[in-house]
């Protein structure tokens, strides 16, 4: 199979290249390897044109999916004439007779959805073999000790006296208005202490968790009144009383995890003598043992989901259209095909807003970030009236009323006009490209998807270059999701279902696949059955479509953000 697969996907490359001008490696990459897979699941069903032999041979040539139940009854399977080079010398002639029909390959559709589908450029695809797939993650944690819990395989059992059997570092995670409050009463070096019941743990204040905006601290003590304990056994989910100096913060159910080196970078662990930020001297170094980073894999299995469209034609119709030059069936094929393109894109740029939104409110806790634009003549305006369709988060939740206070980013009305304003905008964007790379750690945004209106705006901007208009089967923007231009190097995408006054963005980065973020797995991109319905004794045709819309990584909003623009005298 594997075998087979590289080699079907070596094929289809090469004639993407060549036929459909597929010009970008990762694109021309991911739909070979789903054509080639596609390939080999139509070979299975008994199609041809494969390059696997399915055991054992579906009946009659055919598998159940393209047997006579679904299709006209009264004119048998569809069956394939025998293999002549099975037979030896003169088997030509003497080859089983098939059936004279040509079986339906649902491949074309599945390539043109496949390549027509603009939401696709903004994720990374990776085909799925199957209706399941698993996705791993790793995670590297300052280790050192155990916390105390069940399944804890780095260390020892975390009850020893000080640090010795404790991680280096723990993370103390609680609501987001908490640690907003533990932001700017703390100070990095301070002596913190957590009291929860009749425990209490002491650290060193070590700064937030970059994403999510966790209290970082150096254990020192983990006690009760019955002696040692370990850092599980304190933060049982009560609530605890933080006191750093003379500030005292209150966290209503905190709990307590490891520091992760990629997330929650702590300078100073490198130097293990005495945790300063100077490099070590020999002697500081032959010491002992340096600190140690621990391992955790984690995994996850995605299902794939299914859309699923039904198009009917009469008879009328089949009769009467031809005389006009038109093909009934295949207009009502692409209407349905047309569907399921808007239907993935639709689904994609929902998610990636969503997390934006999810990364939005975490920064603004974390860092007191906030990107959003109003441009008028009061001090501030709630993000909700800016007209905005929604602002919801990855789960759901609106978060409004997260952005309250969204400050005027003019000082001086007078001195402002269209063209400066419209440059706010393309400041804002490009200080969120940044913040991705901030955040995300992967590289700076390279697409942003918002409505007509802000695209408009952009236009008008230093750095902007509009999209040349490509006339082939690759670019279509007259219906759908279409590229626009680019603003300093960041594709900009215009969603023409979002309406005039909805002046959201969102911008992300679409990595490799083997990075944080979402990833578009497609299953059977376009599958279809046609019948005649009994009782109109017209054409039913159905399309499916099966695919999923996963999360990679432990932080994947930390690759999007997205924000609101709105004006008091109009952004164009």
């Amino acid at each position: 199979m594997l075998f087979n697969e590289n080699k079907g996907t070596e094929m289809w490359s090469q004639m993407l290249k060549e036929n459909f001008n597929v010009t970008d490696a990762n694109k021309c990459a991911w739909i070979a390897e789903y054509a080639s897979v596609h390939e080999i699941h139509e070979a299975a069903l008994g199609l041809g044109g494969g390059n696997v032999n399915p055991t054992p041979a579906p009946a009659q040539g055919v598998g159940s999916l393209y047997a006579t139940p679904l299709n006209t009854l009264g004119m048998g399977n569809v069956a394939a004439p025998g293999d002549p080079a099975m037979g030896g010398s003169g088997a030509f002639f003497k080859q089983a007779v098939g059936s004279g029909d040509i079986p339906v390959s649902t491949l074309p559709m599945a390539l043109n959805v496949a390549l027509l589908t603009i939401g696709l450029e903004l994720v990374p695809v990776i085909p799925a073999k199957g209706p399941w797939a698993l996705l791993t993650y790793m995670d590297f944690p300052y280790a050192g000790g155990k916390m105390g819990g069940k399944n804890e395989i780095m260390g020892l059992d975390g009850r020893g006296e000080g640090a010795e059997n404790k991680p280096l570092y723990f993370k103390v995670l609680a609501a987001a208005d908490e640690i907003a409050k533990a932001r700017t009463n703390f100070t990095e070096g301070a002596e913190l202490t957590f009291k929860i019941g009749d425990a209490t743990v002491i650290g060193t204040f070590k700064g937030l968790g970059r994403m999510d905006g966790g209290i970082i601290c150096q254990v020192k003590s983990c006690k009760n009144t019955a002696g040692n304990i370990s850092l599980k056994e304190a933060f049982t989910g009560a609530a605890a009383v933080v006191t750093g100096g003379t500030e005292t913060v209150n966290l209503a159910a905190p709990t307590v995890d490891f520091a992760q080196t990629h997330v929650d970078f702590v300078d100073g662990f490198a130097n293990f003598f005495n945790g300063e930020k100077r490099p070590m001297d020999r002697a500081e170094n032959e010491t002992g043992t340096g600190n140690v980073i621990g391992l955790r894999l984690f995994s996850k299995w995605i299902k794939m989901g299914s859309y699923e469209v039904t198009a009917t034609v009469t008879r009328q119709q089949l009769q009467d259209l031809p005389l006009y030059g038109v093909d009934a069936v295949s207009k009502v094929m692409e209407a349905c095909q047309n569907e399921i393109t808007q239907s993935i894109n639709a689904r994609i740029l929902e998610h990636v807003f969503a997390l934006g939104v999810t990364n939005a409110v975490k920064q603004k806790v974390r860092q007191g970030v906030d990107l959003n634009l109003y441009m008028g003549t009061a001090a501030t305006k709630p993000l909700a009236a800016f007209g905005l369709k929604e602002f919801k988060d990855v789960y759901g939740d609106d978060q409004f009323a997260r952005f309250a206070d969204v400050k005027n980013a003019e000082v001086n009305t007078s001195a402002e006009n269209t063209y400066s304003r419209q440059r706010r905008i393309s400041s804002r964007v490009l200080a969120a490209a940044n913040l991705v790379q901030v955040t995300g750690r992967r590289g700076r945004a390279n697409w942003i998807v918002t409505n007509a209106q802000v695209a408009t705006a952009l236009q008008d901007c230093a750095g902007y270059v509009v999209a040349p208009m490509v006339n082939n089967l690759l670019q279509d923007g007259s219906r759908d999701l279409y590229q626009a231009g680019t603003l300093a190097g960041i594709k900009v995408y215009v969603d023409p279902y979002m309406e005039w006054d909805d002046c959201r963005i969102c911008i992300g980065r679409k990595g490799n696949g083997n990075e944080p973020g979402v990833i578009f797995m497609p299953y059977i991109l376009a599958d279809t059955v046609s019948i005649t319905a009994e009782g109109t004794m017209a054409p039913k045709m159905l399309v499916n479509s099966r695919y999923a819309i996963a999360d990679a990584g432990f932080y994947p909003e930390a690759q999007y953000f997205t924000f609101g623009v709105y004006s008091d005298f109009g952004l164009i």
